[in-house]
């Protein structure tokens, strides 16, 4: 049998439709996800707008909902359409557009779900064929199900914070909403499952905290097995032992920073990379972290002495695995080409004039598309709700 040529124009979820009401990143990234895997995918919006709309940067530091650097990237290739769903006729209209669904993706408050009818069980009641996915802190059931949580509580929860910064100082959260983004993955994954499974509607719960500990899952096992907890140890790995594999840490070179790491079944070939024989003798390689301080001072001179770029080329010469530190600016200018060789960076109109850069495909298929497309102005979409004299009517009573 011969396999039908590839649809290079539409992405492995082409076909699907999908509703999204979303006030955190978690909820957007999920749809951001399926929208970038050919699902169309549709905001449903209330008058001020989404949250995310209202968060930067902005161009200028000037507040702008339809061009935010949150919303031109977590909403990109979606429809957006206005309703409001405080109104019978609002929620009539949002109960039309689940009709015509596969997916629904909510994060929406637990009390705010109840004040919007929103609640997940029972639409997933009213549209049994739907699949209904709920993101919260703490998932639908459980004790803390009714507990609300930010970002850096979320953090708290799952483990995180108890491994980020010095050991003698305050917990340090890593930058932005890597939480929410987590969680919002998972729960396209759920997704992505449920449609293929082929089983009908299915209700998706994804808790937040629980997709943040799902990073920790190697210190949780490691934990397990060897009785001893992960805790905070600055800019090196998190330790467990003495006898812990070293370095993985981050330390200063002639124009910058590395991540050194060693080869974890070769350590001492760190001694052939540092022209220093002391880092390969067994006493040493017995007691790596316990003797960590030892270890960086064996470093440091070839580090302070060698641009960060060339310890990076000796080392992945000799297979271990070290890294530049890049900042945020120095990753845009993609110095090596890298990104650009798989048109990662994308160049993108901006809705008040000019270009932007933004990130391309989260993922690439062999035979589908990853598909791109613009961020929504709020209600663009919402010619396509009933006939025009409904439309009139809804927009005079403030409807849609």
């Amino acid at each position: 049998m011969t396999e039908p040529e590839p649809d290079h124009t539409a992405g492995p979820l082409d076909g699907f439709r999908a509703i999204e009401y979303s006030e955190t990143p978690a909820g957007a990234y999920c749809g951001r996800l399926l929208a970038g895997l050919g699902a169309r995918v549709t905001i449903v919006e209330s008058a001020p707008g989404t949250p995310l709309r209202r968060r930067g940067p902005f161009r200028a530091d000037t507040p702008d909902p339809e061009a935010g650097a949150t919303h031109l990237h977590l909403n990109r290739r979606k429809n957006s359409v206005r309703l409001e769903l405080a109104s019978a006729a609002g929620r009539r209209l949002f109960n039309q557009l689940l009709s015509e669904a596969d997916v629904f993706v909510c994060d929406v408050d637990r009390r705010r779900g109840d004040e919007l009818d929103m609640d997940p069980v029972a639409i997933r009641k009213r549209h049994p064929e739907l699949q209904v996915c709920a993101i919260a802190p703490y998932g639908l059931e459980g004790p803390k199900s009714e507990w609300q949580a930010a970002e850096l509580t979320l953090y708290a929860g799952g483990g995180y914070l108890r491994i980020g910064g010095e050991p003698d100082r305050e917990p340090v959260k890593a930058w932005g909403d890597q939480g929410h983004l987590q969680a919002g993955l998972h729960a396209a994954l759920g997704i992505v499952s449920a449609l293929y499974a082929d089983r009908g509607g299915q209700l998706i719960d994804t808790a937040m905290v629980e997709a943040v500990a799902f990073l920790l899952g190697g210190g949780y096992q490691h934990a397990w097995f060897s009785d001893r907890e992960p805790v905070r140890n600055g800019a090196r790995l998190v330790g467990f032992g003495p006898g812990h594999l070293y370095p993985s840490t981050i330390r200063p070179c002639q124009d910058g920073w590395v991540h050194a790491h060693c080869n974890n079944r070769y350590p001492e070939a760190m001694a052939v990379l540092f022209d220093e024989p002391q880092l390969a003798e067994p006493a040493l390689l017995a007691n790596l972290m316990g003797r960590a301080d030892e270890v960086d001072s064996l470093m440091s001179p070839l580090l302070m002495d060698t641009p960060r770029r060339e310890v990076v080329r000796r080392a992945q010469e000799l297979r271990i695995p070290f890294t530049e530190v890049l900042a945020p600016s120095e990753v845009l200018a993609d110095a090596d080409g890298h990104h650009d060789s798989r048109d990662f960076w994308q160049t993108m109109p901006h809705p008040r004039g000019g270009d932007f850069l933004a990130p391309g495909p989260a993922v690439r298929f062999g035979r589908t598309k990853w598909i791109e497309g613009d961020a929504p102005r709020l209600g663009q979409h919402n010619e396509r709700l009933g006939t025009p004299d409904q439309r009139v009517r809804w927009r005079r009573a403030g409807v849609a």
